[in-house]
């Protein structure tokens, strides 16, 4: 009753009724094991506090720390020191030496019309941001901004405003009789997000000479709302950095495809490199876009392209011109994995693992170091029960990723580096980018866990309502984002595509994966402003949200890993599978019968899951199976099921890949080149390819897939 009394002061009165309600709704678990991990996880719910998510927000964004900057190592090492206090376990920094280029020269000028300032000299982009009252970390001198793997070049060109960049945006001024070849694309961010290497790629293939993306205040500025500081939306300097990588193709170091890029590791020449664009491109706040937009003249671009600023939008191409110079310096570069673990009591080989990347484009003040922030209570919070004597029963790892911002690196290599063990041991990642910019639950996961989010987000409370994270979803409108970790109505979104440290789990490994985040207006993305100082303002001033993640991330944790069965749902996938079928043959009917041989196999997965689902039930309802009293039959049983669980996901992954990108390895989830999901990849590339040959052979591969899925839960 007096922890009871606690959690009630601490979180809220509605949380014994959503406690209640959860205990009945706990898969995976026996009755008795169900009300241990209950009384567990109410122990563990009033651990993590605001206050020390708050503090270590402040240290984590106290600085820039942009992958492999001396600061990042400090950051690195401060993880490390802090989980050993926290009592965690074989902790350890892991170096890869990756290509990391910064740049050496960055240059936007104005060549016509006129382009001279007072003085005479050229108006030339600052690629800096301007500082704003009130916050003192806009003051501080950060370094031009840039794009992670901009070609190097120098070229002087006219410009011509290509909308968002996408290949109907071409589409529309070759028609119109605009030539982007030889000239300098302008094009802005989008929303609903597409990432930036998709419009660096169509510019490159369109045959421009560069490309510059800047941020519209129709999308995320003024037209919005308020802009910082009063507001949480951009100011007219705010600029979003990124990776222009094709990580679409191969993610990870661009020089070690599929291979780990530890000290000594063999590379391929950057000329061979799949991912690595051969355009320059560069990013631009909407103040400096304003002067090149406004001294365009030709057609007036279409309705759609109309942004924010007072001014008709002209496509060029002329009368301005710019010179664009980039210069990188290539550099193969050390940065730091920091891992731990919290090694489990009776299934110790098998692996939850907990992530988020560590490295910022400036402060990072919600990417990453919300996410970062979140984490670190994670660890305490788990820490301390362990210290208790509470220990997990499979192991719990503990990881903050580098360099994710520039290509999903440090993550990639990890992965690749422990590929077997991940294989073979990986019950499940759970992946926590930005954990906090607002109120918005979302999650993004396979099938397989929708089950135990559903039931976690029913256990954890919304601190702003009392009700509890799922509740909340229901009853709210969901919008769609501007970042690709947008949702839709569904409390978990099934569609994957990339952007996050969860990449090389789901698409290389076929580990089941989580991505989740609680979101809110945020206009600051990569910029200066995304800071301590907005967070605290906007974001989530007092700091309740990285604590509820800190719960939810935790909860689920904690029941992945002291489930009797390892809570994996795979009857969840044929209804997913046959939406996903549905929507190939609406979009290219011809292919109806070439697909039908599909249906066969997800009617087999469907009936091996309904059987293993049986299973489980009869085996849950052995209490035998857990405490004092369990029998080495009964330890069989569930061991039985829990290696064909974990083997199941892997049976997605086809070992020669997606064609043309055989790094990604999963036949039900890629990205597509804007970051958004393409489901069932191989085949909806081979039909937009018009190959019936090669749907035909997707279409084997895929049934192989499922069979295989099938095989594994029949075992």
């Amino acid at each position: 009753m007096k922890i009871a009394v606690a959690v009630v002061g601490a979180l809220g009165a509605g949380y014994l009724l959503t406690a209640a309600r959860a205990s009945t709704r706990m898969y995976g678990f026996s009755a008795p094991a169900a009300a241990r991990e209950q009384s567990l996880e109410r122990r563990f719910q009033l651990l993590p506090t605001p206050a020390k998510a708050r503090d270590a927000h402040a240290f984590l964004t106290a600085e820039p720390h942009v992958a492999g900057s001396p600061r990042d190592r400090v950051l690195a090492e401060w993880v490390r020191d802090r989980w050993r206090e926290y009592g965690l376990e074989q902790i350890e920094i892991t170096t890869h030496d990756v290509l990391l280029p910064y740049p050496t020269d960055m240059r936007v000028e104005m060549t016509s019309p006129g382009g001279r300032g007072e003085h005479g000299e050229r108006w030339r982009a600052s690629f800096k941001e301007e500082p704003v009252d009130g916050d003192p970390y806009s003051a501080r001198e950060v370094g031009p901004a840039y794009h992670a793997y901009s070609a190097s070049g120098d070229v002087t060109a006219p410009v011509v405003y290509a909308g968002s960049g996408n290949p109907a945006d071409y589409d529309w001024l070759a028609a119109h009789g605009v030539d982007i070849k030889g000239k300098i694309a302008l094009v802005r961010y989008s929303v609903p997000y597409s990432y930036r290497g998709y419009k660096a790629l169509t510019a490159e293939q369109r045959g421009a000479a560069g490309i510059l993306i800047y941020s519209d205040p129709a999308d995320d500025g003024f037209k919005k709302g308020k802009v910082y500081p009063n507001g949480p939306w951009g100011p007219e300097s705010h600029i979003q950095r990124g990776g222009v990588v094709y990580d679409f193709r191969v993610p990870g170091d661009p020089l070690t495809p599929g291979w780990a890029s530890l000290p000594g590791a063999k590379r391929i020449p950057a000329a061979d490199a799949l991912s690595l664009p051969k355009i320059m491109s560069a990013p631009l706040s909407w103040k400096d876009a304003r002067v090149i937009l406004s001294a365009l003249g030709g057609p007036d671009a279409p309705a759609a392209w109309q942004g924010g600023l007072p001014m008709k939008y002209h496509v060029g191409a002329g009368p301005a011109a710019v010179h664009m110079r980039v210069r990188m310096d290539d550099a193969i570069r050390p940065i730091w994995t920091v891992d731990a673990r919290i090694t489990g009591t009776t299934e110790p080989d098998q692996l939850v693992i907990v992530g988020n990347h560590r490295d910022a484009w400036v402060y990072g003040g919600v990417d990453p170091s919300s996410g970062t922030s979140s984490l670190m209570e994670l660890a305490r919070s788990l820490g301390t029960l362990a210290r208790q004597g509470a220990r997990p029963k499979r192991t719990i790892v503990f990881a903050s990723w580098d360099a994710e911002e520039f290509t999903l690196t440090s993550s990639t290599e990890w992965g690749e580096q422990h590929a077997r063990e991940l294989s073979d041991h990986a019950v499940a990642y759970l992946n926590v980018d930005s954990s906090a910019s607002g109120p918005n639950f979302g999650a993004a996961a396979v099938p397989a866990l929708n089950r135990l989010i559903a039931e976690a987000a029913d256990a954890v409370i919304d601190p702003d309502t009392g009700r509890s994270v799922a509740d909340v979803f229901r009853t709210s409108r969901h919008d769609v984002g501007a970042l690709p970790t947008a949702g839709g109505g569904d409390l978990v979104n099934n569609r994957l595509g990339s952007g996050s440290d969860y990449t090389v789990f789901l698409n290389f490994l076929g580990v089941p994966i989580v991505d989740m985040s609680f979101s809110g207006p945020y206009g600051v993305y990569h910029s200066i402003y995304d800071n301590h100082m907005w967070m605290t303002k906007f974001g989530d001033p007092g700091f309740r949200y990285h604590a509820a993640m800190t719960r939810l991330w935790g909860v689920m944790a904690l029941r992945l890993a002291n489930a009797n069965v390892v809570p994996l749902d795979y009857q969840a996938y044929p209804p997913r599978l046959r939406e996903f079928v549905r929507e190939l043959v609406t979009r290219a009917p011809a292919y109806r019968t070439a697909l039908a041989p599909i249906d066969a196999a997800i009617s087999r997965l469907e009936t091996a899951a309904n059987r293993m689902q049986r299973r489980i039930d009869t085996a849950l309802g052995t209490q035998r199976i857990v405490g004092t009293n369990s029998t080495a039959g009964t330890r069989s049983t569930t061991a039985s099921i829990d290696q064909a669980l974990i083997a199941a996901e892997r049976g997605f992954i086809d070992r020669d890949g997606i064609p043309d990108r055989p790094w990604y390895r999963h036949l039900i989830y890629a990205p597509k080149p804007t970051y958004a999901a393409e489901v069932l990849p191989g085949i909806a590339e081979a039909i937009e390819a018009g190959d019936r040959a090669r749907v035909a052979d997707q279409v084997s591969r895929l049934t192989a897939a499922l069979n295989r899925v099938a095989g594994a839960l029949e075992r």
